[in-house]
């Protein structure tokens, strides 16, 4: 059975506070409330080739038992390496900078999803819910840390360009711990800076979790439906709103008005002001009412991305008013029995994170009881939709049984969260027994109450390897440069811009070893060919000819959309030996030598004798200094045995 399998009507259940509900956030959709460009100060965490990495802890890891001290013992704890990242505050623009020029920053937030990827220009609307792991705790950092405070402390507190860095890499890095189990290298190079991290998340466990903001959505306040062709409201539309709200009403043959006798209509896509009611009437049918307004978002408010972007989801650490969406879904229905509706809060989740459903229900004429059921988890079928789970079958398992919901009226009920673990497929389930009449089931399966729980994955290490062609090469040569690139996720791009900088001047003894490749204004001989990699691979520059001598070294600037903070630019290579060569210039030809115009030497004017000058020998391989000496030697040989010779006679 779906949720039309009884008649029932359609909407909310609430113990003591009657038959109200506010609406809930739709998905991100254009035109978006805000847009993240760029980011607000970044710290390196094993981003570079040969730097630590950090660590993520097993999938049973409890945040709350406190961060690891410095030095700690990855094998003994179950920790698995991962991917490196810049920990960054991100920025939050009004506009779309890459279109509209005129964007300016309207506030900052940080990530709350480690692997879920990062894009510039990606829109993102705030939501009345979070799916995130121990989002209280979260809440908590945002609002008693960086930017809110000057904590933490930080090694380069005394200058401010580097102490924002720091600061909103530490607070990065504690979140990371609460929401993915990503925890700093034992051995991170800057201890003081791991002391930062666990000094945020220590203060967090110490001050306890912060619940949820304000809805940073316009509330839509009334009944969950009611009978066909009969006024029903009234609906109190934004009264959290900042300014007008503008209300859409999507159902065939519906009439809106302001007023309770129904005498002054209303029409779709008009605006209210913030607190404005309005009444409905029409056919049998589901109603589907938009407000759309701006409302302040508080520092917390968790914000989603557009989803066709697959970007990171985060959280606001600035309080700033957005553009708030928000829609109620009514039933009109013949004065049926009961009907009861229900959506669970999302429909794919990560081992860990938690789920909640709500139950809508109408048409009561006195008290019920309301029990829920969680059911699961059952095997996921190849094409990855839990509805299609065999929920039919004779022994579905539960996995949890709700207390029982007193309800006096027509409502909504909130199930408490609950924190998912084992992977599968589940689904919420209820009945709804009204005093004195027959009960109504809603039987899990359901598209609506149906969700998927994922391992959590830990991303592989992105790794970028680069070797140039020579180490020692001639001027006039070509070299190139090989570019490696490992650890790229299925969807994902790894983006490279390689240029080759020199020449410089090489050191004394002549190599290129320990120069400053960090100078300003680094002489550059050639910009090379970008490159786009999607998969593990190889890639090799064009070549370059060398036209001075002196050391040269190639540096490529990768920027990616494989883990957070990403599209921060970071240069590799640059310096190091197996990037650095050296250019050596070609010899000189040796000169000719003068003729002489007689073997013996001259006399100087003063009456000694002065040797004119010897040019060198010409270089012809084995003809040198010692074929002359030798028949030198020979000579004064033969010349000695001669004399002998005469003597004798």
């Amino acid at each position: 059975m779906r949720r039309s399998v009884t008649a029932i009507w359609a909407v909310l259940v609430l113990l003591a506070t009657g038959w109200c509900a506010t609406a809930g956030a739709v998905p991100p959709q254009a035109p978006f409330s805000a847009y993240q460009y760029g980011t607000d100060g970044c710290l390196e965490v094993g981003v570079r080739d040969g730097q630590p990495k950090p660590y993520a802890a097993p999938a049973g890891y409890d945040p709350t038992a406190g961060y690891p001290a410095f030095g700690y013992d990855p094998a003994a704890l179950g920790f698995t390496a991962t991917g490196g990242t810049n920990a960054c505050r991100y920025r939050f623009y009004d506009k779309n900078p890459r279109t509209d020029p005129g964007a300016v920053v309207i506030a900052t937030g940080y990530c709350v999803q480690y692997a879920a990827g990062q894009l510039s220009g990606t829109g993102y609307d705030p939501q009345d819910a979070a799916p995130v792991r121990d989002a209280g705790y979260v809440r908590r950092i945002l609002a008693a840390y960086w930017p809110n405070s000057d904590l933490p402390t930080v090694p380069g507190a005394a200058n401010p360009t580097v102490a924002n860095r720091q600061r909103s890499g530490a607070v990065a890095m504690a979140i990371h711990w609460f929401t993915d189990g990503i925890a700093m290298p034992p051995d991170y190079q800057v201890p003081a800076l791991y002391d930062s991290v666990k000094q945020v998340v220590d203060g967090a466990l110490a001050a306890g979790p912060l619940p949820a903001p304000a809805d940073p959505t316009p509330a839509l306040d009334g009944p969950a439906g009611g009978d066909a062709q009969q006024l029903v409201g009234p609906y109190t539309v934004g009264a959290n709103a900042l300014g007008p709200v503008t209300v859409r009403i999507d159902g065939a043959g519906v009439d809106a008005y302001t007023d309770a006798a129904g005498t002054v209509p209303f029409t779709s896509g008009d605006t209210l002001p913030p607190g404005g009611r309005l009444w409905l009437r029409g056919p049998a049918g589901q109603v589907v009412l938009h407000a759309e307004g701006p409302v302040q978002a508080a520092i917390g408010t968790y914000m989603a991305g557009d989803p066709a972007a697959r970007v990171q989801s985060m959280m606001l650490a600035t309080a700033v008013p957005l553009n708030g969406k928000s829609e109620r879904t009514l039933t009109l229905v013949p004065g049926d029995p009961p009907r009861l509706t229900s959506q669970v809060s999302a429909a794919v989740l990560t081992s860990g994170a938690p789920v909640s459903d709500a139950f809508d229900v109408t048409g009561l004429r006195g008290p019920a009881t309301l029990t829920a059921t969680l059911y699961g988890p059952l095997p996921v079928p190849g094409t990855g939709d839990c509805a299609r789970a065999d929920w039919d079958g004779p022994a579905v398992p539960v996995d949890a049984v709700y207390d029982p919901v007193p309800l006096t009226g027509d409502g909504r009920a909130v199930l408490p969260e609950r924190a998912t673990g084992t992977t599968g497929c589940f689904s919420f389930g209820a009945r709804l027994q009204p005093g004195g009449a027959a009960p109504v089931d809603l039987p899990p399966g359901d598209p609506a109450e149906t969700f998927r729980v994922d391992p959590r994955d830990v991303p592989p290490v992105l790794t970028l390897t680069t070797r140039a062609s020579a180490s020692t090469l001639p001027v006039g040569r070509e070299v190139t440069d090989t570019l490696t690139v490992t650890g790229i996720t299925p969807g994902r791009t790894v983006h490279l811009e390689p240029t080759l900088y020199g020449p410089l001047a090489p050191a004394r003894d002549g190599s290129c070893a320990g120069l400053d490749w960090t100078a300003p204004d680094l002489p550059v001989t050639a910009r090379l060919a970008p490159h786009d990699l999607t998969a593990d691979g190889s890639v090799t520059t064009e070549a370059v000819r060398l036209e001075r001598d002196g050391c040269y070294s190639f540096g490529t600037v990768m920027t990616h959309d494989v883990l957070t903070g990403g599209q921060e630019p970071v240069e590799h290579g640059l310096g190091d030996p197996a990037e650095t060569f050296l250019a050596e210039a070609a010899p000189s030809p040796s000169p000719s030598p003068s003729p002489s115009s007689s073997p013996s030497a001259s006399a100087s004017p003063s009456g000694s004798a002065t040797p004119g000058p010897v040019p060198p020998l010409p270089d012809t391989g084995a003809d040198g200094v010692g074929p002359v000496l030798i028949g030198t030697a020979a000579l004064l040989v033969l010349g000695a045995t001669a004399l002998a010779v005469t003597r004798r006679r």
